[in-house]
């Protein structure tokens, strides 16, 4: 990759929330497996700030959220109900993200009279459930394009359509498998007793996080 393609990606918001989100998971995970404690104790400082500056750009995600679920509506030009409904929810899922996780960092800065732990909880319910429904989607638009397969007819045109359809198929199974990893990473956050909460090490935490990760740059 070029410097320059390298360095427009960055100047994004997008492209370096990816890469800072990369760099965070592969802190976690080598401070999980390293059998310094100096070297965990660096690594788990630097991954905190890391995640605090996400955190803190994430201050000004709720008005972009808000216009695109705005202009995305009911989905009603959804080409299938299941997707339609899923996305909805998603939508509505991620736009409350945003507010409950300010309160949360609020709250962790004292900024706040309160205790934090409940609203992240909510975060992570939010965060748990809109990946789910996700993954759900993703394989139903799979199915949907997938059945668009049969009704073309040969010819120049049908071999392109179908080179377009297989692209968007593999995109939607990356996502899914993305979306699967994630709700997988977002379940451990949740109240003990529910599944696995609370059950994932610090080094399975950081190897999620970096397959999610690489899944994402490869799909940007």
């Amino acid at each position: 990759m070029q410097l320059q393609s390298v360095a427009d990606y960055l100047d994004t918001y997008n492209g370096r929330d990816k890469v800072m989100r990369i760099i965070y998971y592969i802190a976690q995970y080598l401070a999980g497996i390293t059998k310094s404690k100096e070297l965990e104790q660096k690594l788990n400082i630097f991954s905190d700030q890391i995640n605090c500056c996400r955190t803190v750009l994430r201050l000004f995600d709720d008005i972009p959220m808000l216009s695109y679920t705005l202009s995305y509506g009911l989905g009603r030009k959804e080409p299938d109900n299941i997707v339609q409904m899923c996305n909805v929810a998603v939508n509505t899922l991620d736009q409350l993200y945003y507010p409950l996780e300010h309160i949360a960092w609020a709250a962790d800065c004292k900024l706040l009279p309160l205790k934090s732990d409940s609203w992240w909880t909510a975060t992570s319910i939010c965060w748990a459930l809109s990946m789910y429904l996700m993954m759900i989607k993703s394989l139903r638009y799979y199915k949907v394009v997938r059945s668009m397969r049969g009704t073309l007819k040969s010819g120049e045109n049908a071999r392109q359509t179908i080179k377009d359809i297989s692209h968007v198929e593999a995109n939607e199974l990356l996502t899914a498998a993305r979306c699967f990893v994630d709700c997988i990473h977002a379940i451990h956050w949740l109240p003990p007793g529910i599944l696995w909460a609370g059950k994932l090490k610090q080094w399975h935490i950081g190897f999620l996080g970096i397959t999610s990760s690489l899944i994402s740059l490869y799909q940007s």
